[in-house]
């Protein structure tokens, strides 16, 4: 059976991970983890309830574990479409980051900007953004993005639904050439697949067909026919997104 330790992940993500009720990567993690560690690009499709989230923070807290206490600048940058998927990456890193030195921080809208410009003046090792707001926050305060090491696009298929790929595109602009990067796309229409082509340098493909065993919760809701289930409320309720698959009278 793959472990974790097979993935050749360190002690302490394993640890926390293990901890936190996780047993044995996912398919999407078993793929993806290996090429992210020896530095690969990476062009990812996997849906929702994958474990997608774990295949690329628990390499990317692995890579920039050389904790440099001088070091200031924000080291990875997240993209993602929606302030919950935000949070939730966020709490995701917390986890898996509970051994490790390192410090995470997400920014959306809805929020005061004070509040996200006064935070983002303490060490932040992991930025994870809504890319409208980032660039909000960029235009009221010059922020250094010149040392990130790592940019991920997650969900960026939802991001060109929402219109955000001209926000990805000046925000890209901001960060340095020289970085790996990580795409990850529930489906990847023609939009993506030219944007991939933009940012990633000889990004090795990792698929999923399958959703997580073992680290996600199953959620039956019983109602009666004629009622309606607001998902978008039981999803925040329980703080992950999930796949509908069925309903039971």
């Amino acid at each position: 059976m793959m472990s974790f330790k097979n993935l050749n992940l360190i002690n302490p993500i394993i640890r926390a991970a293990t901890e936190a009720g996780y047993s044995r990567p996912t398919e999407i993690q078993y793929n993806a983890i290996p090429h992210i560690l020896a530095g690969k690009d990476i062009r990812g499709c996997a849906q929702a309830g994958s474990g997608k989230t774990a295949a690329f923070a628990m390499p990317i807290l692995q890579l920039l574990k050389k904790y440099t206490p001088d070091h200031k600048e924000v080291r990875t940058l997240i993209l993602t479409p929606t302030r919950e998927l935000a949070i939730q990456i966020e709490e995701n890193f917390k986890i898996y980051s509970k051994y490790l030195p390192l410090s995470q921080l997400s920014v959306y809208g809805d929020v005061s900007r004070g509040s996200q410009l006064a935070a983002l003046r303490k060490r932040v090792d992991i930025l994870i953004a809504t890319p409208g707001r980032l660039l909000d926050l960029v235009s009221q305060r010059p922020m250094d993005l010149s040392k990130i090491e790592m940019l991920v696009l997650d969900d960026a298929d939802k991001m060109l639904d929402m219109g955000l790929i001209n926000d990805v595109k000046n925000v890209v602009k901001l960060v340095p050439n020289k970085r790996q990067t990580l795409l990850f796309s529930g489906t990847m229409p023609l939009g993506i697949r030219k944007l991939a082509e933009t940012l990633l340098n000889a990004p090795i493909e990792v698929t999923a067909e399958t959703t997580a065993t073992g680290t996600e919760e199953n959620v039956v809701s019983f109602c009666d026919v004629d009622e309606r289930i607001d998902m978008k409320k039981i999803q925040n309720v329980i703080g992950f997104t999930m796949p509908v698959s069925s309903f039971q009278k």
